[in-house]
């Protein structure tokens, strides 16, 4: 099985599945015809936070590639973050006393929360400029990438001062202050952001992104090295005026989000959280891959999410299937920004067909070059967020198979009505610095 020429920058976040089952093109009967058959599979399906569709303004895929001007400028802004770091840290050793040293300490730490302050605010400002089509998708990618580095590095300050300030006699910070300040540049990185730098800068090779926004609202996903990596995140479900929600309240509220995740975790302690301040971030390991919720301590909602799930693990999900000129060409359809796997075989024999594809919206003119299906007939990308065309040519036959993506599965909470039963978890609270998504294994 072939997937896109995509690569996994880093291990990184969270990860359900969409199903039990692996892949595969369904029992499909041979439509000799030239009609398009679809078949939905019974398999069950992991939820994802997403945009409603009335919220949606903008939503493309498009391939990215390395951009020598990205790459100078993510060069110069870790070395840059880095020397700050080093120099305030030299600053606070050489203090001439204790006094100093403290208040150095104090102070570092107000300018890493007053500059997570500005990143709120880059971000948002890049996501409206977008939705205004100022920016186009590469643009945005760029930004988002830019501000998920400096949220890393401000993190690695906050690190070393929290370091600083043990070794410091008679001096401790407030150590919920340091972990809401950990959740709070949480909010500006991401698996598929740091892919995105990665593909930039040229350390990973071309690939496609699915980019989905409203007004205040974000989804990105990318499939690399058989991995299909997702993240997204709603400010309009924070409350940041308001506190209450204990840990176990958000396992809880993960668990009533998420039930096929929560069902197959490794063990019945398979999930933790970790919280301070405004929100808390749940994670959660199962047989398929990771979980990065987070929940908002005032709204009691999911407001940001990360998933990493192995293609081996996602489900056969809606298969669509056109057979023509003695090819057959079957789409596993997902939900916008989903896996979506294409497969092409000979209708006689069954043997796998490898063979160019190319993949346009129906409403345009244009379509895109995704690949080879390779010698087992099949290839990944992520889905469009509407109709869409695929077309395989080999030689004098062709194929053409024209499909709409399937519903998002959305979150219990974003529902009208749901049926989920809330599962009690069993809490395990981590230290400080724990595993974040980008430091945990997949």
């Amino acid at each position: 099985m072939k997937a896109l020429p995509l690569v996994l920058a880093l291990v990184l976040v969270a990860s359900p599945v969409i199903g039990a089952a692996g892949p595969g093109t369904g029992d499909l009967a041979d439509t000799s015809n030239g009609t398009t058959q679809v078949q939905t599979s019974s398999n069950g399906t992991v939820r994802v936070l997403d945009i409603p569709d009335s919220s949606v303004v903008r939503s493309t895929v498009d391939a990215q590639h390395v951009d020598l001007g990205p790459s100078i400028d993510f060069a110069g802004l870790r070395a840059g973050s880095q020397i700050q770091t080093l120099s305030s840290l030299e600053r606070i050793e050489s203090a001439s006393d204790e006094g100093v040293r403290q208040q150095l300490i104090l102070g570092e730490i107000n300018q890493i929360e007053q500059r997570a302050i500005a990143l709120q605010s880059a971000q948002q400002n890049a996501i409206e400029a977008y939705n205004s089509e100022d920016i186009a998708a590469r643009e945005l990618l760029v930004e988002l990438a830019r501000i998920d580095a400096e949220a890393r590095e401000l993190n690695e300050r906050r690190v070393e001062l929290r370091e600083a300030a043990a070794q410091t006699p008679d001096f401790s910070v407030d150590p919920g202050r340091l972990a809401a300040l950990e959740r709070e540049l949480d909010t500006f990185t991401g698996p598929v952001r740091k892919h995105a730098a990665a593909v930039l800068t040229g350390n990973e090779p071309s690939m496609r992104f699915f980019v989905r926004t409203s007004a205040d609202g974000l989804v990105l996903s990318v499939i690399s090295d058989n991995t299909y990596i997702r993240e997204a995140y709603r400010s309009d479900l924070r409350d940041r005026d308001q506190s209450g929600v204990t840990p176990t309240q958000a396992l809880d509220k993960v668990a009533e989000n998420y039930p096929l995740v929560w069902n197959s975790r490794a063990t019945q302690n398979g999930a933790d959280v970790v919280g301070a301040g405004n929100s808390y971030l749940v994670r959660v390991n199962h047989g398929r891959g990771q979980l990065f919720a987070y929940v908002d301590s005032g709204s009691a909602e999911v407001f940001k999410e990360a998933q990493i799930r192995p293609l081996d693990t996602v489900s056969n999900g809606t298969v669509a299937t056109e057979v023509k000129d003695g090819l057959r060409l079957s789409a596993n359809r997902t939900y916008p920004g989903g896996p979506l796997r294409i497969q092409l075989n000979e209708t006689e024999t069954g043997d796998s067909v490898d063979a160019n594809v190319t993949l346009g919206l129906e409403a345009s003119r244009e379509s895109t070059l995704l690949g080879r299906t390779g010698s087992d007939g099949a290839i990944w990308t992520v889905s469009p967020a509407s109709r869409f065309t695929i077309t395989v040519i080999r030689g004098n036959a062709a194929v053409v198979l024209t499909v709409s993506p399937t519903p998002v599965p959305q979150l219990a909470t974003n529902e009208t009505q749901t049926n989920e039963t809330t599962l009690t978890p069993t809490q395990r609270l981590p230290a400080d610095n724990a595993a974040t998504p980008e430091q945990t294994p997949a």
